[in-house]
């Protein structure tokens, strides 16, 4: 049920339950351990690693969900540097760098949209639009104050307008189809006219877009997976162990009513709580704690299914990994691919290559239902479309689905409420911290960034609190 902890028997510090083994639980447990904390997490699923789970298949590494890692993802290389010592220091240091490209009636152009120079040479805008990318770098300056990767509701104030609105009215049309809506839709989905501005915004800054030194995307040398598996070595982890609730405790500290892989139910108790799962699990698990201002948040949560394909490849594919970008008028069902040329000790067999594909937002609710064999057969379909004679090559597959909270106009403000309520809750002693990618963003580094965020302030709580009881 559980794996021994290396550390925590020998510490005095307080008990920790932290309920979820994905990126975010897992940053947030190895912080608190390092802090001297007895900490037991708690995992629904036998593997650790959330979103970053796959499987090995004829010598290839098949992703269950997108790869692409940014070339700024700072919390993320500071999570592998803090855990170099158990073989994961070159996971990501330095990450393989990706090509971008665009796919214009069947031929992959490369184009590079991080800089403002490559933006205006991307083929599909009017020329008479290109003028109109001057104002980027006056924009991002006076949206910059309100912009934090970790705290990305304090830009709630922007939160009153779409995406789609926003790159047409300030770029036009050409530029929000060819480059911000490509841009995005790997990570956020191609849902423009509904995604909220704040996203492209902090997704823009997180990525250097038009900075001086923007940092190209790139792959993990190796799977990430290792990243959260290195990570758990040093963690008390059950597995396979769902909580049902969370109960505070007349008498201080939170009771967790356990029923693990045999049915067996268990109860424990712990003086705080660190929720990292999904949104919907969160609001049923903390049931009995919430306010009704929380509830109302987890309410109003949107979440939308994201399928992905990986591909293993006979043959290889010359140079350096590439995301291939399809534009909606495309008219596809495939959003982005990445195709990866494999190489000795990677995540693809030298010889070989592989692809990830992300399907589109409305392919992914068409078909959130239907058997996985048949989502391969019709992205496939897709695929030889956009790839002519790829088909050939194919080995074997591997659909990945997923929910992912979605970011549309509106959400930025309801976590700046949710925050609010949060930072009241604590102030009267409440032990209980919420970590997820509806709080950040959708990707392994806003995931580690909330992990950190709950860490950093239960932390803070209990010091403030060692602080009081000296005085």
């Amino acid at each position: 049920m559980s794996d021994p902890g290396q550390a925590n028997a020998a510490v005095k510090g307080h008990r920790i339950a932290v309920l979820g083994a994905g990126f975010a639980g897992l940053r947030a447990a190895t912080t608190l351990c390092a802090a001297g904390h007895r900490v037991e997490v708690f995992e629904a699923r036998t593997a650790v690693g959330g979103r970053a789970r796959g499987e090995w298949c004829a010598g290839h590494w098949m992703d269950g969900s997108w790869p692409v890692l940014g070339g700024r993802d700072e919390a993320l290389a500071r999570f592998a540097r803090d855990l170099s010592d158990r073989g994961v220091g070159d996971l990501l240091s330095p990450l393989r760098p990706v090509q971008t490209a665009l796919l214009r009636a069947g031929e992959a152009r490369p184009v590079d949209g991080l800089p403002l120079r490559g933006a205006a040479r991307i083929p599909g805008p009017p020329i008479w639009e290109r003028p109109k990318l001057l104002r980027w770098s006056r924009l991002m300056a006076r949206y910059a104050p309100l912009l934090d990767a970790t705290h990305p509701e304090r830009a709630a104030d922007l939160d009153y307008r779409s995406l789609s609105d926003h790159a047409s009215l300030y770029f036009g049309r050409g530029a929000l189809e060819f480059w911000l809506a490509p841009e995005i839709q790997s990570v956020f989905g191609d849902s423009v006219d509904e995604i909220s501005r704040v996203a492209l915004l902090q997704h823009a800054q997180a990525q250097g877009i038009g900075a001086h030194r923007a940092a190209p995307p790139g792959l993990p040398r190796r799977p990430l997976i290792e990243l959260a598996q290195a990570a758990a070595e040093g963690l008390e982890i059950h597995r396979a162990t769902q909580v049902q609730r969370v109960d505070e405790l007349a008498a201080g500290g939170y009771r967790l009513e356990l029923l693990d892989a045999d049915g067996t139910r268990a109860e424990s108790g712990f003086d705080a709580v660190v929720v990292a799962v999904g949104a919907k699990e969160a609001a049923r698990i903390a049931r009995s704690l919430l306010t009704p201002a929380e509830r109302d948040f987890f309410h109003t949560l949107t979440e939308r299914p994201v399928v992905t394909l990986s591909v293993a490849l006979e043959g290889v594919h010359a140079g350096l990994p590439q995301e291939i970008r399809l534009p909606r008028r495309e008219d596809s069902a495939i959003a982005s691919i990445v195709v990866e040329p494999g190489q000795s000790g990677g995540r693809a067999p030298d010889g070989r290559s592989q692809l990830v594909i992300r399907a589109r937002d409305a392919f992914a609710l068409r078909w959130e239902e239907t058997a996985s064999d048949v989502v391969a057969k019709n992205l496939l379909s897709s695929l030889e479309l956009a790839m002519p004679g790829i088909g050939e090559r194919v080995l074997t597959t591997h659909v990945g689905r997923a929910s992912q909270a979605f970011f549309g106009v509106g959400h930025y403000r309801e976590l700046a409420n949710f925050d609010k309520v949060q930072r009241d809750r604590r102030a009267l002693g409440r032990r209980v911290y919420y970590a997820g990618d509806y709080l950040v963003g959708p990707t392994f580094e806003s995931a580690t960034r909330a992990g950190q965020r709950a860490a950093d302030a239960m932390r803070a709580d209990f010091e403030r609190e060692g602080a009081t009881a000296l005085e």
